[in-house]
C-alpha cells in the first residue's frame, strides 16, 4: 500500500465538494438576516431583504462557478 501526498484523504475531499452546498444555502440567509436589520432600521420591509437575499445567492453562484473552472483546469 503507497501513500500519496499530493492526495487529500476521502473525508477532507467529500468536505471539500459538499461545501458548495453548504454555500448556496448559507450566503442568501446570511444576506437575508442583514437585509432583515436593514429594513427595520430604515422601515422598508422587503425591499434590503429581497436586494441582499438575491446578492448573496449571486454571489455563492459565481463562487463555485469559478472553484468549479480552477478544479477543471487543476485535472
Amino acid at each position: 500500500m503507497t501513500t500519496d501526498s499530493s492526495s487529500s484523504p476521502p473525508l477532507t475531499s467529500a468536505a471539500t465538494r459538499s461545501s458548495g452546498a453548504y454555500e448556496l444555502v448559507l450566503g442568501p440567509v446570511l444576506m437575508a438576516l442583514v437585509g432583515l436589520v436593514l429594513d427595520n432600521i430604515f422601515n422598508t420591509t422587503p425591499l434590503f431583504i429581497l436586494l441582499f437575499t438575491a446578492w448573496g445567492a449571486a454571489g455563492a453562484a459565481i463562487s463555485i462557478y469559478y472553484r468549479y473552472r480552477r478544479h477543471m483546469e487543476d485535472v
